[in-house]
């Protein structure tokens, strides 16, 4: 199965000089864990809630800091393609709980979680099941 059905698409996107607080609020509002970072329509970074905990926990004001100094420069994009085990596989090694997935000119299509994840593993589980005797 591959994880373009599952993934999220509609994308809290923020820009580097937005204030960590602003988006902390967005994350909370919109019921995510993430926010990407957008440079000319192609995903450029991403920040997480617990890169925002973080911050704060080490004592910056997120007011007054910006997305940009907090931002997870290791961004791992995905085709739209890849199989479900194989984000498994790379969010498993890579110790990430996000993937942006992108288009191939690199455009932002939407967000692989883990709870896609785990979406994807369990239809992938009952479609493999054997039917019920």
């Amino acid at each position: 199965m591959e994880i373009g059905p599952l993934t999220t698409r509609a994308v809290l996107t923020v820009k580097e000089d937005d204030s960590l607080r602003d988006a902390a609020i967005g994350m909370v509002e919109r019921g995510v864990g993430s926010a990407v970072v957008v440079v000319d329509g192609k995903p450029a970074g991403i920040i997480t809630d617990r890169d925002t905990v973080r911050a704060v926990a080490q004592g910056a004001d997120g007011s007054d800091r910006k997305v940009g100094e907090y931002l997870s420069r290791k961004l791992m994009t995905a085709p739209a393609t890849m199989q479900v085990c194989e984000a498994a596989r790379v969010m498993r090694e890579k110790g990430f709980r996000h993937l942006v997935v992108v288009d191939d000119s690199g455009a932002l299509v939407g967000v692989f979680s883990m709870r896609d994840l785990v979406v994807g593993l369990l239809q992938e589980i009952q479609a493999t099941a054997p039917a019920p005797a």
